[in-house]
């Protein structure tokens, strides 16, 4: 378990955890000689607070250790001691927050160091968590105006070289992919497709589209499983929608009514606009409205109207900050 006899969990500041220690998180280093900065070895997950609580750790520290034993990494921790690191962590540094305000929680392991650096075959892994105030500003336009995603040229790396299923830190592909749709189309989020021209996800969210009164998702097995995801198709089936897990076209994504993304921050969110036009998508779309109301009665607040105060909030400190430094 987690040392904390040098760590006072009273005084001001954020915590962070590294290989079994609390400590203040502007101390929180990693080696440039950890395989996570020299190869881009980890896997990682992250969660967000809803008022202060963490509703889906469980589902997280499972999806943690399926992802370990996909890409055959150790995870040096049990279970039941990441779920009290989180707990203690997220506890302290939700009190740091002004409010209205809320938490992003990482955790992440990785192989150790890099033995070619180190001259040592055998090392230890290394985990770590850190938190960070959720920067509501990121979605809170989108939450009114929608979101604008784009499919992309840069494909979905196949599953038979990095399982899709796992929650890794690699993520070339995906900043290639969104800053090749960017070039075409400004602040677009990319939309990626598989070897066969099927729609996957996009580089950090699983997609879902409502066509002819079904709503259509791709099969778990195809994309990262995300928690939310799980919990939409949930609410949905619970509303008695016609869910469908499916290999999703292009036709399909282009004739779709609807269209909306399900991801930690946000839980649900709309697409208002794809590739160059709106034509045809509702924004929002019923559906999306009944999943989002049934997701805010889940977690007991109105989740995109938090984040537009949050980013408020944020936005009048800056501005505060900004007006008492001028001479």
């Amino acid at each position: 378990m987690a040392s904390t006899e040098s760590t006072d969990f009273t005084s001001p500041g954020m915590l962070a955890f590294l290989n079994g220690n609390f400590l203040p998180v502007e101390q929180l280093h990693i080696s440039v000689f950890d395989q996570g900065v020299v190869h881009g070895v980890a896997i990682t997950e992250m969660l967000r607070t809803f008022q202060g609580q963490l509703p889906r750790l469980e589902e997280h520290l499972l999806r943690l250790q399926a992802s370990a034993d996909l890409c055959g990494l150790d995870v040096p921790f049990a279970r039941a001691d990441l779920r009290e690191i989180a707990f203690r962590l997220v506890t302290h540094n939700w009190g740091q927050l002004e409010q209205p305000g809320e938490l992003g929680l990482i955790i992440s392991v990785t192989p150790g160091l890099n033995p070619t650096y180190t001259g040592k075959r055998d090392c230890e892994p290394t985990c770590y968590m850190h938190t960070f105030e959720l920067p509501g500003e990121l979605w809170a336009d989108a939450t009114v105006a929608g979101q604008h995603l784009a499919v992309s040229q840069v494909p979905q790396i196949p599953t038979e070289c990095v399982p899709a299923n796992a929650k890794t830190r690699s993520r070339m592909a995906w900043y290639l992919a969104d800053r090749e749709v960017r070039t075409r189309y400004p602040g677009a989020r990319a939309v990626v497709l598989d070897q066969y021209g099927y729609v996957r996800e996009t580089s950090t969210a699983n997609v879902f589209v409502v066509r002819s009164e079904r709503l259509l998702t791709p099969p778990e097995r195809d994309v990262l499983p995300g928690i939310c995801r799980a919990v939409t198709l949930k609410l949905a089936r619970d509303l008695g929608f016609d869910v469908c897990e499916t290999p999703v076209t292009m036709d399909d994504l282009l004739q779709a009514e609807e269209i909306f993304t399900t991801s930690t921050p946000y839980a649900l969110l709309g697409v208002s606009r794809l590739n160059s036009t709106s034509a045809g998508l509702q924004f929002p779309g019923p559906r999306t409205r009944q999943l989002l109301e049934s997701w805010n009665s889940l977690v007991g607040l109105d989740i995109h109207g938090q984040l537009r105060d949050i980013a408020d909030r944020r936005s009048d400190a800056r501005n505060h900050g900004s007006r008492s430094g001028e001479l």
